[in-house]
């Protein structure tokens, strides 16, 4: 019993190490006031890109902004790096959602642990004042 009992606390301990968010949750309105920008956008393409000095590979997404709704952004396009890497943030192209942009070295990323999601159809009821739910999956 006591052997299972240190394996059991073993198996947790690496499963909490390979865990992509080992922080807690950030709340909305703190990865609001670390973001140039919030908005609701449209995947319209997926580009890969390769290694750099100051990052690993990953991919490019072009997203059409279809409404901004935090800071400021400059185009109705914007790109979104997400690194491969454990806070790689997944999305496919025609799909809409709320991202929490934040500047690294030059590129837009979202956090992966933060809470930019894939939108609901609840969400996209009203542009103005969308509701911040997640959707399962991720």
């Amino acid at each position: 019993m006591k052997k299972l009992a240190i394996a059991m606390i073993l198996c947790l301990n690496a499963a909490y190490g390979f865990s992509q968010c080992r922080t807690e949750h950030v709340s909305q309105h703190q990865e609001i006031q670390n973001s140039e920008a919030v908005v609701l956008g449209t995947v319209t393409g997926a580009q890969p890109v390769p290694e750099a000095w100051d990052f690993l590979d990953g991919v490019n997404y072009t997203v059409h902004v279809d409404a901004k709704l935090h800071g400021k952004v400059h185009s109705t396009e914007v790109t979104v790096f997400s690194e491969n890497s454990p806070d790689f943030f997944p999305m496919y192209v025609g799909q809409q959602y709320v991202l929490y942009l934040q500047p690294k070295w030059g590129r837009n990323q979202v956090n992966n642990c933060g809470n930019s999601h894939q939108t609901t159809s609840e969400d996209t009821a009203s542009t103005k004042q969308p509701r911040m739910k997640a959707v399962s999956g991720f």
